[in-house]
């Protein structure tokens, strides 16, 4: 149902929008029910926070993210795995290294594979899919107009409706999938491992 959807594409992820959105969200969250949770877009560890890593907003800049705290991981996946509902499904499409196709998201910096804090959240009720390990760049597809991530993502949801798969099925689908084509479109510099942490075992 449209009351029960959020969504903010490009430049209307805003931090203002995010935000309010997600505390909507959040508000309206009954006991039992499920949370499906989805991001695109740059993320960056923060150097003076021991490098946590923060979702970076449409409107942020990269330097001062760690000023606004709510945009950390750690209080996104906080806020979502201590609600009401009863199960969250996330899939994240941002390495969190600070660089993404190569690319540094940090002003003045070289496109190193920094690797961020590891995230703490509810690991019963939430699991979470993120696009490739700590120190590896999430790529895009462009043959395919997308993210890689995301393509291999909605593609085995999408041919997997009706199936009764755990999210562990569906990940190791979109794990060996991103992987080869990360290998044939980029090469070894730049492959692409989707990770899994929290309750594998859960249905989609």
């Amino acid at each position: 149902p449209k009351e029960q959807s959020f969504v903010l594409l490009n430049n209307d992820a805003t931090q203002a929008t995010i935000k309010t959105n997600l505390q909507k969200l959040l508000n309206r969250v009954k006991a039992g029910d499920e949370i499906y949770f989805y991001y695109n877009g740059h993320g960056v560890p923060a150097a003076n926070k021991n490098f946590e890593p923060f979702m970076l907003a449409s409107d942020s800049e990269p330097d001062f993210i760690s000023d606004e705290m709510f945009f950390s991981l750690n209080n996104i996946y906080g806020n979502l795995s201590n609600s009401k509902a009863s199960k969250v499904v996330a899939f994240v499409d941002s390495c969190f290294s600070g660089a993404t196709d190569g690319k540094s998201v940090l002003k003045g910096v070289a496109a190193t594979k920094m690797k961020p804090k590891i995230v703490d959240f509810d690991k019963s009720k939430m699991v979470v899919i993120t696009a490739g390990k700590g120190y590896q760049y999430s790529n895009g597809y462009d043959k395919k107009a997308h993210r890689m991530f995301s393509f291999f993502a909605m593609k085995n949801i999408l041919e997997n409706p009706n199936a009764n798969l755990t999210i562990n099925d569906i990940y190791n689908k979109i794990k060996n999938e991103t992987y080869e084509a990360s290998l044939e479109e980029y090469g070894d510099l730049r492959t692409q491992e989707p990770q899994i942490e929290g309750n594998e075992k859960m249905k989609l």
